[in-house]
């Protein structure tokens, strides 16, 4: 992809110097701080995964001026309930427990409620998650 151009605005912070910035067309990219290179953020939602380890309102915060819809972190939270391991699926999860909506996830928790792959405490979370918005 090419160098960022004049319309990109960081946005927020990922991590090794990656940012999260929206151009003026409202596209979402990654960029790369030392490359100034931009990739679209739907297309490497791996690399926002660390956005993860913060609380939903510390990121909420910093992006106040763009409806959470509107931004690819709910692409992300779905990424990652589907991830490999335990270390991301938990920390979407965590994500849904300080109230990131459920909505349009219950059939991800469904598949996790039932998953022999994922240890008992998340299936169990997800099961609890799943209940509590299928029965709402």
């Amino acid at each position: 992809m090419g160098a960022a151009d004049d319309r990109s605005h960081p946005t927020l912070r990922i991590n090794n110097g990656l940012l999260l910035a929206r151009d003026g067309v409202g596209t979402w990219l990654i960029q790369g701080a030392a490359d100034g290179l931009v990739y679209p953020a739907g297309d490497r939602l791996v690399w926002l995964l660390p956005l993860l380890e913060r609380t939903p309102s510390d990121i909420s915060a910093v992006m106040s001026d763009v409806p959470v819809a509107d931004t690819p972190l709910p692409a992300l939270v779905r990424f990652a309930l589907t991830a490999w391991g335990e270390r991301w699926p938990a920390l979407a999860l965590d994500w849904l427990d300080a109230g990131w909506p459920t909505r349009d996830l219950l059939d991800v928790l469904a598949d996790m409620k039932d998953s022999n792959e994922l240890s008992q405490p998340l299936r169990y979370r997800a099961l609890r998650l799943w209940h509590a918005s299928a029965h709402a």
